[in-house]
């Protein structure tokens, strides 16, 4: 699980400032936020479980 890239954190902080991109790549958009969030998500799961 590596960092996200330059484009890829790109599209996540415009993402979650609640700014929409054009209607052809709002789906990798939105995607690639849910795999961040999923992401995230697996990060705390292993934490609680190292803890």
């Amino acid at each position: 699980m590596n960092s996200p890239t330059d484009e890829q954190a790109a599209l996540i902080r415009i993402t979650l400032e609640s700014k929409a991109m054009s209607y052809l790549d709002r789906y990798d958009q939105e995607s690639l936020l849910n795999l961040h969030k999923a992401k995230m998500h697996l990060e705390m799961a292993i934490g609680l479980l190292n803890q």
